[in-house]
Formats: C-alpha cells, structure tokens, sequence
C-alpha cells in the first residue's frame, strides 16, 4: 500500500484560503447550475397549495360537494395544460431567464388578485348562482389565470436547463424538471392538509403564496437580469397589490364576531345576534348556521333540535348516548342537564369544536361527556359499546353532505350499536315531495330498509313543500313508540308533525348504498328551490307527480277498481288539507259515482267552487291508429292535470293564511266523461249534473257567487283562448282572470274566442252559478291513448296555479 502523505498535509496559511475559495466557488456553481430545479420545486409546491386551499375557498358558498372539488380541479389542470402548450412555444421563442422569473413574478401577483377577488367579489357574486355550476365559474375566475402561468414555468424551465447543460439529453433535463416539480407538488399537498390548513386561515395561505411566488420572481429578476429602475417599479407594484389584497381581505370581516377561523374541514363563525327578536348566539360552518343559543335563557334556538326528545316515547330512561357530529354540542349538553345519571360521547371530526363549544356555549366540561375527534361512521364499526340513545346531526348544510351518512350500510351500523329497546335519532334537511328521485324520499326509503319501525316527522310542517329538517326515528322491530311521553314543555306536538310515508310512492325512490349514492345531485336539485316559497305558490313538479300518481292507479274509467282508488287517492290528500270534506254518492245504473266536495275557510259568507273532473275516458275514440280505439285514455291531461292541479291548490290554501277572506269549494266531479261508452246514450257530465241538481244539499241559503272549472291544462304549448259559454255566463269574472293571464302570461291567455264548450261548467251555470271554463281545447291528443305525462309540463301548472292564486287574493 502506497500512502501519498501530500494527501493529509498542512498546507500553507496563504493555501488555505485558496483551498476554500475553491470549494465556495464550486457550491456556487452548483447551485447556479441547479436553481432552476430548486426554482420549479417551489412553484410546484405553490400550485398544489392553490389547488387544495381553492376548495376551502368555495366551499362556504357551495359546499365540499363532488361538483366544487371536480370544478376546481379540472379548471386548474385545464389551465396547467394550455400553460404547458403555450409555455412551451414561447419558451422555444423568448428563452431567457428574465421571460421565466418575469413569469414567476406575475403568477404572484395574479395568486394575490385571486385572493382579493375571493374577498371582494365572490361573496357578491356567488349566491346568485346554483351550486352545480356556480364552483365552475368561480374556479375559473378565481383560479384559471394564476394556474395558466404556473403551467407555462415547465417547458421555460426545461429550455433554460437545456442552456445550462447543453451535454444532456432533453429526455434527462425534461425529466429532471418535472421530477423537482411533482416533488414540489407532493410536499405542498401534505403540507396543506396536514400542516397550513390546520393551523392557518385560508386567506393567509393564499397571501402566503402570492408574495413567495412574487419575491420569487424579484429575486430571480434581482440577479442582474434586468435594470434597477424597472424592479424598483415591480417591487412598487408588488407592494400595492399586496397592501390592497391584504387591506379588503381584512376589510370585509364582520367586527361583531366573536370568533371566525379556518377549521379542518369549514369555516367556523360564531357571532351573536338576534333571532326572531330575541338576543341568541349562533354557529356558522361555511355558510349555514348549524347551532344557536338564546342568549337570555340558554334555550335552544332551533326546532328541530328540541326533538331530541322523541326518544323519551321510546325510552324515558336512558344511560348512554352516542351524538354523531357535535357542532356547538348544544344537544350533548342538554341531554346532560336532563338526564342526572347519563354518560354521553360525542364523534365530531373537526378537532376544535368541542374547545370552542365550552368557551361560547357553556358546554360543562363534566366528567359524563367524552368527545372523540374521528369520523363517526368509523367509530361505529370500531366501537364495541351500545347506546340507548344514538343522536345522528352530521349535515352541516345541505350542500354538504358526508355520502357514508346516508346509506342503507350506516344506518345498519349505527341499528347494531342500539341496545334492545334503543333508539336511532336523525336530523335531515330535505324536501317532502313526490318527485322522484327525491333525495329525502330516497332517505327514508333507504331508512326504512335498516329500520322497519320508524317515524318521521317534519319540523315545520308534513304538507310544506320547502326545504326543512326532517326528523328520522328508528327503533328494533316491536318497541312501541308512545307519544304521550313527549315532554309538552317542548311546544311540539308530534302528531301535527308526523309525516304519513304511505301517501307516498316510494318504489321509484332511489335506495342510498355505499356503492351508489348519487347526493351531490339531488342536493344540487333541493338547494335550487332555495329562495322559492312552495308554502304561497304551486309547485308544478308536485302537481307533476300529482298526475303520475293518477296514473299509476290505470286504468281508472268509471266502474275499474282504478277508478276507485283514485277516488281515494283523491279523499286521503284533501283530507289533509280542507277544513271538511263531503262524498255525494249515487248509482246509475250499474255503476257508482263519487263527487268530492271539500271546503276551506267554511265559515266565509262569500264563496266561490273550483272544479274538475278526476275520470278518464274509457275508449280512446280519437286515436288515429283504428287498432288502439278499444284501450283507455291515460287521461294525463285530460282528468289528471285539472285534479292534480286542485289538490295543489288545496295544499296552499290550508298553508296560506292571506287566502282566507273568501271560502273555496274544490270539487272533483265524477262521470264527466258520461255513459256514452258503456250504454250508448247521449253524453253528458255525470257529475256536475248530479251535484246542480241537488245543489241545495250544499247551499241551503245562498249559492257560491261563481265558478271557475280547470281541464286539460298541462299541455306544453298550453293555450287558453275564451270559450263562449264562459264569456256569457260571467263576463266580468271570466275578464278579471283573463286580465292577469294576459298581463302575465300572455302566450298562454288569449283574448279571443274559438270554441263553443260543453262541460262541467255549464252544469254550474243551469244551477245558478255563473262559471267559466278554462282548457286547452287545441290539445293534440285529446281522446287519444298518447294523452300520457311526457306531454305535460310542469310550468303550464304553474302558470294556471298562479292565476288562480292571484285571483282569489285579490277578492
């Protein structure tokens, strides 16, 4: 072995500093040679904290729904590649390292205007668009300029490599840089979810960013690339946009709030204020206020929190409880008060709740309480423990819904973890409609698979058609639910609010799995009626699934077990609504009739009748194929719509207390399509005969002052033109209707005359009430076996709903 000592000497003190020289010289080199790696590692980094912190800036207007999070990604990777394709031509064009930090500096600056943009702008603009589109939008506008200029660093940086290592190949260069960048990418999104987001607000990250990216680009810029007069000018630039981002952001906070920060998962507020004229403290998360205080009392805020307690018709006595999602912990803390002996665990996954809800709500911190930061859904498959009461609040909005909460899969789960003679407690926000799929019907429906035994409950009412919170309660097969339990100091009383499932087809409602679970959808669809007041206004989608349900009940011609059931159909729904109802029953024949006569505001002196008939016709004679004469008419508008129109109708007059100055009689006439198909006689309207010939059996004294008769009026180029009879018999009341038809409607309520009609209301008009009609004459398929629901329209209904509605207000 040979020992080469120079290796090991002490050099000379002038030979020191030479040797260090050397070795700076060379690290300076080095990383000269590989800034520009070092460079798209950061960029690369930055776009993923863009990207994931966009997510959380959307959602307290459009919630962490499935459209938001493809929205956002989609817009930023469209952006991406066009900065790619564009990046790379002007990179082969302008390949210079003041082109490239210049970029840098701008995507910065652009990072900055998103962030003013979303402080400024989006609170204005995004409530005035829906929520399947709306993160579309603001995606773009917020967020696709930043990400095309970021896209357009790859290729600059890949020439600019190319420049410094002329010797490598541009498979190795190019590959080097993406690799820098992903790197980048794949430590900003573990640092976003894990570190920034936790412990920083949104806008401050967002802030963050612009100014690294734009200090990026001056340094860059600061390497002698380009005069000191014109970075001066970019560092004035960067300074004033960063002072007015920072100055609106901090701006447009609300001084009176008590705490507002970023949490995991939303944004969390608490701001005192009052509601329904009382002083109360309320919790936003995102944009939905999720928990509320009165600040004079402590009471709960919200109805539907105080039916926790319906789980005292099943168990007045319970020891354990299990609260999925704790929000304020307002029902935690009140199932402690009520119950001395009770232990009670709350799973809420945002960490920071339980803390805030002991500072702000007076939740006691009491030894019978445990809160465990976790998923819920996946503390039901770990725990081994069993609940009398299991409390389930995890929809923090409708536009956030956790899809595990909503399948046939949890509720079994959470079924598992009751005790015998425990109960399951729900709170869903949905609408109580016929439409299908119907997210909340599809809810039950799914609910009812894991808990046969169950009760529903509506929080403002069974019969409103606006979105609400709707109670689910489920127990084990055979544990009685006993309302007389319910405590009366809650103000509630259960049975004006238990919803009657069987009024409802629940057969074509979706069946919520853990493999499918389409929510984002039927959200989008509930969050759209936001802002609509079903309560004032017909719904034309209800009356819609009005005439499906008539159908469903085919063939219903006079003397069908159909046409029974429809009659039913008919008395159960008006039931509901009127403030009595009547049957004239007779026979003609061998066949039995039923007119259906129901009454609101009964005591009113002042009356008016809206009419229809509910039979179909039996042979469909008009049909132009000979072959199909001899089949029923499916009578979607010809029967089904006048009907479905009525009960609609029904349903605002029983919710709407501005309609109660004049009575309204709906009847639903029977036989108006006669017994010229069945004994060959003459035809004429069984029905409105029968019931003007014993008018006096309803009006001993005085008659109604008049009456409007609907038929056919689903029709898609639905057209209302006056028919004769009408204007004879009641020029004025035909004039005033035709006046707001006209004026609001005028496509729809001609001022002409083109038919010469007999029909239930010339029956009126012999008994001495003078009526009008109002039909679509032109219908196409009139009598005919393709008169089915594909050819009504909802807004038609809406449209004849409305004008009566205005008309009888009016009165």
């Amino acid at each position: 072995m040979k020992i080469i000592s120079s290796r090991f000497s002490i050099p000379k003190s002038n030979d020191i500093h030479g040797d260090w020289n050397f070795i700076y010289t060379s690290d300076v080199k080095s990383i000269s040679n590989n800034i520009v790696l070092i460079v798209v590692f950061i960029t690369g980094f930055c776009v993923l904290v863009i990207e994931i912190t966009a997510l959380r800036v959307l959602s307290p207007y459009f919630g962490n729904t499935i459209f938001s999070a493809t929205s956002v990604i989609s817009v930023i990777l469209a952006a991406l590649s066009f900065g790619y394709y564009f990046g790379g031509r002007y990179a082969d064009k302008y390949p210079y390292e003041k082109v490239f930090y210049s970029l840098i500096f701008a995507s910065g600056l652009l990072t900055l205007v998103s962030q003013f943009l979303a402080s400024v702008v989006l609170p204005q603009f995004a409530y005035r668009v829906d929520l399947k589109f709306g993160p579309l939008i603001s995606s773009f506008l917020l967020f696709a300029l930043p990400a095309y200029v970021l896209g357009m660093l790859s290729p600059f940086a890949i020439k600019l490599q190319e420049k410094l290592h002329p010797k490598d190949g541009i498979g190795t260069l190019a590959g080097n840089i993406f690799f820098a960048s992903t790197v980048g990418s794949i430590l900003g999104s573990f640092m976003t979810g894990f570190y920034l987001i936790p412990n920083f607000g949104i806008s401050t990250i967002v802030l963050s960013v612009g100014v690294v990216l734009s200090v990026l680009g001056l340094l860059g810029l600061a390497s002698g690339m380009i005069k000191k007069k014109t970075l001066s000018v970019l560092i004035i630039i960067f300074a004033l946009g960063f002072s007015i981002t920072l100055t609106f952001t901090q701006s447009f906070s609300n001084p009176d709030i008590l705490y507002s920060e970023d949490g995991v998962y939303e944004k969390l507020v608490i701001i005192d204020s009052e509601l329904d004229g009382r002083p109360a403290r309320r919790f936003f998360q995102d944009r939905t206020s999720s928990s509320a205080l009165y600040t004079d009392t402590d009471e709960l805020a919200y109805d539907y929190t105080k039916y926790y307690s319906v789980y005292k018709t099943v168990k007045p006595e319970i020891d354990t409880a299990l609260v999925l999602g704790g929000g304020a912990y307002t029902v935690p803390k009140i199932l402690l008060n009520d119950n001395e002996n009770l232990t009670v665990d709350v799973v809420e996954i945002e960490p920071s709740l339980f803390e805030i809800s002991q500072k702000y709500f007076g939740v006691p911190n009491d030894g019978r309480i445990t809160n465990l930061v976790q998923d819920g859904r996946r503390y039901l498959h770990d725990t081994d423990r069993t609940y009398d009461l299991i409390f389930s609040d995890v929809y923090f909005s409708i536009a956030s819904v956790p899809t595990h909460f909503t399948t046939v899969e949890f509720f079994e789960q959470a079924k598992n973890r009751l005790t015998e003679d425990g109960v399951f407690i729900a709170n869903i926000i949905g609408q109580v409609s016929r439409k299908s799929p119907n997210f909340l019907m599809s809810e039950i429906k799914t609910f009812q698979t894991a808990f046969p035994n169950s009760h529903f409950f509506a929080v403002n009412s069974p019969f409103s058609l606006n979105q609400q919170n709707v109670i689910f309660v489920g127990a084990r097969d055979g544990v009685e639910i006993d309302y007389s339990r319910f405590p009366v100091d809650r103000g509630i009383v259960l049975t004006d609010h238990e919803l009657d499932v069987s009024r409802y087809n629940l057969s074509d409602q979706l069946l919520f799995t853990d493999n499918y679970a389409p929510i984002e959808g039927l959200s989008v669809d509930l969050i759209n009626t936001i802002g609509k007041d079903f309560d004032t206004k017909i719904s034309g989608d209800e009356a819609l699934a009005l005439i499906e349900g008539q159908l469903a009940y085919s063939p219903r011609s006079i003397g069908t077990k159909g046409h029974s059931l429809v009659s039913e159909f008919i008395q159960k729904e008006v039931s509901l609504y009127a403030d009595e109802i009547e049957l004239q029953k007779w026979t003609q024949g061998s066949y039995e009739f039923t007119n259906i006569v129901t009454r609101f505001n009964k005591d009113a002196s002042r009356r008016i009748i809206l009419g229809t008939h509910y039979d179909p016709k039996r042979f469909a004679d008009r049909d132009k194929d000979i072959s199909k004469r001899n089949l029923e008419v499916p009578g979607a508008n010809d029967s089904a719509s006048g009907t479905a129109l009525l009960i609609e109708i029904a349903r605002i007059l029983h919710l709407d207390q501005s309609l109660s100055d004049v009575g309204v009689d709906i009847v639903f006439f029977d036989g108006e399509e006669g017994l010229t198909d069945f004994d060959g006689s003459s035809w004429r309207p069984e029905g409105s005969v029968y019931f003007g010939g014993h008018i006096t059996e309803f009006y001993p004294k005085d008659l109604p002052e008049s009456g409007i008769v609907v038929d056919m009026v689903c029709d898609r180029d639905l057209e209302l033109p006056i028919e004769k009879n009408s204007y004879e018999a009641n020029q004025q009341l035909l004039e005033e209707i035709y006046s707001i038809g006209i004026r609001n409607y005028p496509d729809v309520f001609l001022a002409e005359s083109q038919f010469t009609i007999h029909d239930d209301h010339v029956a009126l008009i012999d008994a001495g009430i003078p009526s009008i009609l109002l039909i679509d004459f032109n219908y196409p398929y009139f009598h005919t076996t393709k008169d089915t629901t594909d050819k009504c329209s909802s807004e038609s209904l809406e449209t004849v709903g409305d004008v009566l509605l205005t008309y009888l207000r009016s009165l």
